[in-house]
């Protein structure tokens, strides 16, 4: 006799699986994998827990909605027969594509902006299934699609109800004034009436029906809070993996629409079962390389800068840790003049994007610019500049020429729109590809007098050759090595330069 599972639907959030232990035990191996660094922890070590995590509750018998896919794939498996105490089809919405471009027609009626062909994709499949992953990279006009997509659920709304308020969540709080900017510049005429916005420091009307907040602002709040919202869209959701953004996904037990929107999705098993179970699926993938062969992203060059040392300062930092490294790159003054061969390759007019990882590397290489190029405007963006500020240097480097903006990786490499900017410059060294990838799409996007882009990547070459002639790649170098798959993944042309310091 075939076994039954019955599921009950308990949220938008959570589904209850009655099932039997045995069953419980299997649909809990099912959905588990490996803790991210489980080699290091304590109770691993000691063989306590084998370093298996799993995203069913065997006690609760909770399992999150986003997962009902693997659900299927399981019953399929082990041949249970699913039996849905709820009407699974109010999970997807039955929206006509002529409805949807019908709403274009009048959204973007007075305006210069309309969904392009795969952005139509997106949009669909987000009203459509109501919960998943949209993966497009940066430069592809996700925050149009965001957009787009928030005026047609408020449309639908004709019975307004008090959880159908929508939460759209985005990383920092430079995102929060460039998504309320960019949303006027769409022709939302009364988006002041409809749209408040949250960060630190900043007064809001929580009774208007869309908020745009950064995490840090709502996750600690109650659960009254999130209860208003029936709608829940992350921008930048590989973050969703952190706890806090993802306890934000859980508490949102009202929101049947959750989106999340990504440049680059983690690969990392433990992070898609965080991500895809509290958002949901992906259902939409874009490349790099396909929107520049349509011509809606720019070309990019990779200038690999590859920094020889002297030998005593190679000698010198022999099996030195990675600490030390990033420290002596951080204080080391004759390093800068690297941004000589970067600012003289350039052209007239163009604009330049210097990104570090720490406060005190962005304060040396602003001095060394301000005292050798004064004819520059040169910016400085971390986490002190108020998010006003930030929007207005972001505003007036669309219209200027021969500006530098020297920033910290956790300001400047997620979501901040520059279309007028020609270089990019990682000063810093990174091997995440998150990073990496968001950080080179700060300058694919188009503009008038783009030809392409020119990343720069400034490689420290601390290689030594040990007594007994084996080669010894320094940290930073190993960065290196690992960035270079990620060009070569995405198919991105490249050179190596050496600089001799």
């Amino acid at each position: 006799m075939q076994k039954i599972i019955k599921i009950k639907q308990i949220n938008e959030v959570f589904l209850f699986i009655d099932c039997d232990s045995e069953q419980a035990r299997e649909l809990y191996h099912h959905v588990s994998c490996m803790a991210p660094n489980f080699q290091f922890h304590p109770k691993y070590r000691s063989r306590i827990w084998n370093g298996r995590i799993s995203f069913f509750d065997t006690k609760t018998r909770l399992l999150p909605i986003g997962l009902l896919k693997d659900l299927i794939s399981f019953a399929e498996k082990y041949s249970y027969e699913c039996d849905f105490l709820f009407d699974v089809e109010k999970l997807i919405n039955d929206v006509s594509e002529e409805d949807v471009v019908d709403f274009y027609s009048k959204l973007f009626n007075d305006s210069d902006f309309e969904p392009r062909d795969y952005q139509h994709e997106a949009i669909m499949s987000a009203l459509t299934h109501k919960r998943g992953i949209i993966v497009s990279p940066t430069g592809s006009g996700k925050s149009l699609d965001i957009y787009t997509i928030i005026r047609f659920i408020l449309l639908a709304q004709v019975d307004k109800k008090e959880n159908d308020k929508i939460l759209l969540i985005v990383p920092n709080i430079s995102l929060v004034e460039q998504m309320f900017s960019d949303f006027k510049e769409y022709g939302w005429k009364d988006i002041d009436e409809y749209c408040g916005i949250l960060y630190a420091g900043k007064e809001i009307n929580y009774e208007k029906p869309v908020l745009i907040s950064t995490w840090q602002s709502v996750y600690k709040r109650d659960s009254k809070f999130f209860s208003k919202f029936g709608t829940l869209i992350v921008d930048e959701c590989h973050q969703a993996k952190a706890t806090s953004i993802n306890q934000i996904a859980r508490e949102c037990v009202n929101a049947e629409y959750r989106i999340g929107f990504t440049g680059t999705m983690s690969t990392v098993p433990a992070d898609m079962y965080n991500i895809y179970g509290y958002l949901g699926p992906q259902i939409f993938n874009i490349c790099t390389k396909t929107l520049q062969d349509k011509d809606v992203l720019s070309q990019i060059t990779i200038a690999n800068l590859i920094l020889k040392y002297p030998d005593e300062v190679v000698k010198s930092m022999e099996e030195a840790s990675y600490a030390h490294e990033v420290r002596f790159i951080t204080d080391y003054e004759p390093r800068n003049k690297v941004f000589d061969f970067i600012i003289k390759s350039k052209e007239p007019g163009e604009n330049i994007l210097i990104l570090c990882q720490r406060i005190k590397h962005l304060k040396n290489i602003e001095s060394y610019v301000l005292k050798h190029y004064p004819s520059f405007k040169t910016y400085c963006i971390y986490q002190k500049v108020k998010a006003e500020e930030r929007e207005e240097i972001r505003v007036g480097m669309e219209k200027k020429g021969d500006v530098i903006i020297i920033g910290t990786f956790a300001t400047m490499s997620v979501g901040i729109n520059i279309k007028n900017l020609h270089h990019v410059v990682l000063a810093s060294s990174y091997k995440s590809k998150t990073k990496i990838l968001q950080s080179i799409g700060r300058g694919l996007r188009k503009h008038a007098s783009k030809k392409q882009l020119i990343l720069w990547d400034i490689i420290d070459n601390f290689i030594w050759v040990g007594p007994k002639g084996g080669q010894h790649v320094n940290h930073v170098y190993k960065h290196f090595i690992q960035r270079m798959t990620y060009y070569k993944e995405q198919g991105f042309e490249f050179f190596n330069k050496i600089i001799n310091l």
